[in-house]
């Protein structure tokens, strides 16, 4: 694979990487408002509640002769009742918009985070052996040892479908000290440019 195509293959995937990243974290604010938004229905309990326990407070306040102790107690449950939905509702609200954050934050970050712990790692030790490459030829170009070095190294990292791209038997000239296309070979790999460029 020739350089430029190396470099788009990396930058495709890089991109593939960053969209399913922010893909993720779109569906899981999505996830967080559609489930957050069912604290409207946990606010319509409440009122709801409120308005019974009212309604229970007037009934107590009522004064109706030949009716008394029954008017009264029905009163005290229909506020008791009401209370308690109140509260229902306020709990309700709490634990939708917990689960609202628990479950956008979990859409989010599980998939997110699992192609970042093993993508980011290796990302960044490319990143760092190219950069580290791009010195060493800076500063020893044209160094022959320099040269054998990346020969080996190809030779030692690269897939043997990859050295059979090199073309004829690359270890042969790796032993008669023929360099050139290995050491080539090695800084295609790390999409660096040979140091005559």
């Amino acid at each position: 694979m020739s350089w430029p195509r190396v470099g788009a293959w990396i930058v495709m995937v890089d991109l593939f990487v960053v969209v399913w990243v922010v893909a993720w974290l779109l569906l899981g604010l999505r996830v967080h408002d559609e489930v957050e938004g069912l604290t409207e229905l946990s606010r319509t309990i409440s009122s709801a509640g409120g308005a019974v326990e009212e309604t229970g407070r007037a009934l107590g306040d009522l004064n109706i002769p030949f009716v008394g102790d029954r008017l009264d107690r029905t009163a005290a449950q229909v506020t008791e009742t009401g209370r308690d939905t109140r509260i229902s509702g306020g709990t309700a609200r709490e634990s939708i918009q917990n689960l609202s954050t628990l479950l956008g934050l979990s859409v989010a970050l599980i998939p997110s985070s699992a192609i970042l712990l093993v993508y980011l790692p290796v990302r960044l030790a490319r990143v760092r052996e190219r950069r580290a490459l791009r010195q060493l030829l800076a500063r020893h170009g044209n160094d022959a040892t320099l040269e054998r070095l990346l020969a080996h190294r190809a030779l030692q990292t690269m897939s043997y479908q990859r050295l059979q791209a090199v073309g004829g038997r690359p270890w042969a000239d790796l032993a008669e000290g023929r360099y050139a296309e290995l050491a080539a070979a090695e800084r295609r790999r790390l999409n660096v440019e040979s140091p005559g460029r």
